[in-house]
């Protein structure tokens, strides 16, 4: 984010002569001039611009929130290690976006399934037979 500088003259009453020629009236209007001009800045350009940014930071969050889908399946046959699984969703393969548990426990992606096809797939395959009756797991984030 870049805020714009504030460029404001604050030396006003620097540049003042030593002995002011001017009324009462115009000398206060000069010590007033560089509280007045900050005020400005912060309410004209400051503030709209921290606005601005919020609003972009906000929409770039609301673009990054995924959607997370937990499946539980129980299996009703066994399931051997040749034979592709039809999980209950869809998935983007190679994204990271599937967690697959056996029994309550987190499996290791390559070590005991792997997924199968491109792109989008709701296909997997164990490395290992799943026994009828298994408690499986699948989270998605789309």
């Amino acid at each position: 984010m870049s805020l714009p500088e504030c460029t404001v003259p604050t030396n006003n009453v620097q540049n003042l002569a030593d002995s002011p020629t001017q009324s009462a009236q115009d000398l206060k209007k000069v010590f007033d001039k560089a509280g007045e001009d900050i005020k400005n800045y912060i309410n004209d350009e400051l503030i709209p611009e921290i606005e601005k940014s919020d609003k972009e930071t906000e929409d770039n969050t609301k673009k990054l929130i995924i959607k997370t889908y937990k499946y539980n399946v129980t299996t009703l046959a066994d399931i051997s290690e040749t034979e592709d699984y039809t999980i209950p969703s869809t998935y983007n393969v190679n994204t990271h976006g599937l967690d697959v548990y056996f029994e309550g426990t987190l499996l290791a992606l390559g070590e005991n399934y792997q997924e199968r096809g491109t792109g989008t797939s709701d296909k997997i395959r164990f490395n290992f037979t799943v026994p009828k009756d298994s408690l499986l797991t699948f989270v998605i984030r789309k």
